[in-house]
């Protein structure tokens, strides 16, 4: 084929098409393929359009057991998941070399960690890879919707489970208890614990501390450690300190990590009462895999992890 002609194909292909390809091929089923690729079912229809159009094959067909690879299809798959492998490579270079490497990181994580971990983010950043901005993001309900979409970088946090196709690797386990500084409202909840018939109302209002999405399970069983499964929610926010200052309120209780307190000016873990029994949640980082700066990435997903292991696991950082 002459390699004007090459050329000509090259500039009419998508690669984003050559990406959804390989997922649809992969799945063999369209539905699959949009939530992975985190897009409407009705827009990965649209692509496998495309695609039909493009190699002049229906690729996918309707079968008895759902959707089978056309003959095109399967030498295709053989072909596409080794050259965007190549492809990725060219793209990020033979070696990483942070000392040289230029860009932004965009990482989400919760008050509490943010603070346990800058000043050694920054400073490390500062030695060993200078030429790269750091952009903290509080954490929030729609974080992984923003990592597939390469808005951010990495999301820190506790996690039950990760939606596909994020990543994840959990970093360590970490105990979160729940905690007043109402000594009447603990006295009472004490009490309730062991079945005393005080009242069929929990002494508590609850303070939601929006440290994650996923981890509704844990939350629920340490509410009924201290008999507030039904208790209502008074105030809700992403803000430690002010999670804090709302514990002031007479009867009011949140879920906080024990080294949370380390981050809290004025205050120890001895001051707060300590309510039911810890419960381990696991810290993790999350990061999208098709994200263009993937050895930049990775080394600092290292870096911070690092960084956090070594805070957290601080004899301080316990209740």
């Amino acid at each position: 084929m002459p390699l004007k002609r090459n050329f000509n194909l090259l500039k009419e292909c998508d690669l984003n098409l050559l990406i959804a390809l390989s997922v649809l091929l992969k799945e063999a089923h369209v539905t699959k393929a949009a939530k992975e690729l985190g897009l409407s079912q009705s827009a990965m229809s649209q692509v496998l359009k495309r695609l039909r159009l493009m190699f002049e094959d229906p690729l996918l067909v309707k079968g008895h057991n759902g959707m089978t690879l056309t003959n095109k299809a399967i030498a295709i798959q053989l072909d596409l998941k080794p050259l965007l492998n190549r492809v990725i490579s060219i793209l990020e270079g033979d070696e990483f070399n942070p000392a040289t490497a230029q860009g932004r990181i965009k990482v989400m994580m919760n008050d509490v960690i943010a603070q346990l971990c800058i000043t050694r983010l920054i400073a490390d950043l500062n030695t060993f890879a200078p030429g790269i901005e750091l952009e903290y993001v509080t954490q929030m309900t729609q974080g992984f919707k923003m990592l597939r979409r390469d808005h951010i970088d990495l999301i820190v946090g506790f996690y039950d489970n990760v939606p596909k196709p994020i990543k994840s690797r959990v970093i360590a386990r970490y105990p979160w208890q729940m905690v007043t500084l109402d000594k009447d409202a603990a006295q009472l909840s004490e009490s309730l614990h062991r079945g005393d018939s005080l009242s069929d109302e929990s002494p508590f209002q609850l303070l939601r501390y929006l440290y994650q999405e996923h981890n509704q399970i844990h939350v629920i069983n340490a509410l009924k450690t201290i008999n507030a499964e039904d208790a209502s929610y008074s105030l809700s926010s992403g803000s430690l300190s002010t999670m804090i200052q709302a514990l002031t309120a007479p009867k009011t209780a949140t879920l906080v990590p024990h080294f949370s307190t380390r981050a809290l000016n004025g205050r120890s873990a001895e001051d707060f009462i300590w309510l039911g029994e810890p419960i381990d949640l696991e810290l993790k980082v999350c990061w999208n895999m098709h994200n263009r700066n993937r050895k930049l990435q990775k080394w600092f997903r290292k870096l911070i992890s690092s960084i956090l292991i070594e805070q957290l696991t601080d004899k301080d950082a316990s209740q």
